[in-house]
């Protein structure tokens, strides 16, 4: 006898089940339209901040060109050490394509913060912002070194180092720090730290002169950066006056067949980095000019080469000895003999890092960069201050042209 009863019973179940099957078919929709509008918001958000973003690079190389190529610009930031000025640009790259606005403060002259802020509409009276600060500087002549065997036109920073500044002074237009248990500085003359010198315990330092400092008064007055004019058109630039040209594969080249590599030109210009690694020994007899980062000891092993890399300077009366970078120079861990008789001038950083202690480090002439860091030196670092061959280095150095962006940071 058919029951009544029990269908009812299993209807009531299968109602149920599709209630609860049409609930959470809803919640999976519901779930899906939500991931998908959260990955649309997000990849929206990662374009307006893309456009904002170069908006606010195109108003950093805008204000470059500016202090290259525009009158005003270049004489209010060599020649007033509080100068600041802005400008704006809507719609730079065509309609509602938003707008950038470009600031610069000099904080001495010829060195400057860029701040540029990329702003776009993105609907619903929401924009995007990014922001981008950058660090400028130029050299803006040669000038009077003073006695300075080793100079920084910002920071000095020792660390873990045994340093001889022998027959000059030490000098920072920023800060001059050194540290480490085994760090011991030796400066014949003065040290001359224009913002703040520091000396953290346990290191050492003797001066045989003064040190100026504002924690010591009289503080040092700054001195301008030597200029250097690497590439120009201008025919005094290295790269036109230079004796021979050589390419960054080209020079490679030249020191994979020759592990000892003689240079003998008045001048030698190369146009990109050069790496000094896996044992090669270059002895330059004149100037060595490099367009981009010299790295001495940057490697231990070159393919089937190895050892210490060593590089030697040698200097004749009357013409220019050393070597330039229009970036970087580091002495690195692999680093052999450094014997060098000449500048050592880096645009950017010189950094002296992690030598082994059974090699010479001397250099005769000087010592010039934006930046000078040594760190965990084991042997001792032996520089000494010489006019006549700083002098000789210094030929037709009276302007450079360049205008040097040191690094830049962002934010939203």
């Amino acid at each position: 006898m058919f029951n009544f009863k029990q269908l009812k019973q299993t209807n009531g179940v299968a109602l149920l089940l599709t209630i609860l099957i049409m609930f959470l078919i809803l919640f999976l929709g519901i779930y899906v339209l939500n991931f998908s509008l959260t990955e649309t918001k997000i990849a929206t958000s990662q374009i307006n901040g893309a456009k904002t973003y170069y908006l606010a690079e195109a108003g950093i190389n805008e204000m470059v060109w500016k202090l290259k190529n525009n009158t005003d610009y270049k004489q209010n930031f060599e020649t007033d050490p509080t100068w600041t000025t802005n400008f704006t640009r809507d719609n730079p790259f065509g309609a509602n394509s938003g707008s950038y606005t470009t600031t610069i403060t000099n904080t001495s002259l010829a060195h400057g913060t860029i701040t540029s802020v990329g702003t776009i509409n993105i609907g619903d009276n929401k924009t995007s912002q990014r922001i981008i600060k950058t660090y400028i500087y130029k050299a803006l002549g040669q000038t009077n070194m003073g006695n300075n065997g080793g100079y920084a036109d910002d920071n000095i920073d020792i660390s873990i180092s045994k340093v001889n500044f022998f027959d000059g002074n030490a000098h920072s237009n920023n800060k001059f720090t050194v540290n480490g248990f085994n760090a011991v500085v030796y400066v014949e003359q003065d040290l001359n730290a224009v913002t703040n010198y520091t000396k953290n315990p346990p290191a050492t330092v003797n001066v045989g002169g003064a040190i100026h400092s504002p924690e010591y008064p009289p503080a040092p007055d700054p001195i301008a950066m030597p200029a250097i004019d690497f590439d120009s058109d201008d025919s005094e630039s290295y790269k036109n006056k230079a004796t021979v040209v050589y390419t960054e594969a080209e020079f490679e080249d030249l020191m994979r067949n020759n592990q000892t590599l003689t240079l003998n030109d008045p001048i030698t210009y190369v146009i990109g980095d050069v790496s000094l690694r896996g044992g090669q020994n270059l002895i330059v007899n004149g100037l060595l000019v490099v367009s981009q980062d010299l790295n001495i000891g940057s490697t231990y092993f070159w393919g089937i080469r190895h050892g210490f890399s060593s590089i030697t300077i040698n200097h004749t009366a009357g013409q220019q000895s050393g070597i330039f970078a229009k970036k970087k120079i580091a002495f690195k861990a692999s680093a052999g003999g450094i014997n060098i008789t000449g500048l050592v001038y880096a645009c950017e950083q010189l950094s002296i890092l992690s030598f082994p202690s059974d090699h010479t480090f001397t250099i005769v002439g000087g010592l010039v960069s934006r930046k000078l860091t040594i760190t965990s030196f084991l042997r001792t670092l032996n520089i000494y201050y010489n006019n006549d061959v700083l002098a000789d280095a210094f030929l037709a150095t009276s302007f450079s042209p360049t205008v040097t962006v040191e690094h830049w940071e962002e934010e939203y």
